[in-house]
């Protein structure tokens, strides 16, 4: 009967599994400030600012496949929108690019002209 007791823990491993990976995701939220992104994400790989916006790009772990950093754009100070594609980060907003949007090839050029 050694067999019963190594499935209980099995299974109590199993279970305690995904409960483990949860906490290890930081979430951030908008109207947080950028104080509060550093501290939820830490030190962004990059950052960039124009005017009232801020650009903070960090790294997710799948640069190559998918194409791009987790960003989170702040206005004024606060967050108004963020890309998190890593496993480590979510965002409890509304992104305007939401993780399972299919990507499509946009031609270059002025695409709105053309679609009139």
């Amino acid at each position: 009967m050694r067999i019963a007791p190594m499935l209980a823990a099995a299974a109590v491993l199993a279970l305690g599994a995904p409960i483990a990976r949860a906490q290890d995701v930081k979430t951030i939220r908008p109207g947080m400030t950028e104080a509060e992104v550093r501290a939820a994400w830490g030190e962004p790989v990059t950052a960039r600012k124009t005017g009232e916006y801020a650009y903070l790009f960090y790294d997710n772990g799948c640069l190559r496949a998918c194409g791009t950093y987790d960003l989170v754009i702040l206005q004024g100070g606060q967050v108004v929108d963020a890309i998190a594609r890593g496993k480590a980060h979510r965002y409890d907003g509304v992104s305007s690019s939401p993780a399972d949007r299919t990507p499509r090839y946009t031609p270059p050029g002025d695409s709105a002209r053309r679609a009139s």
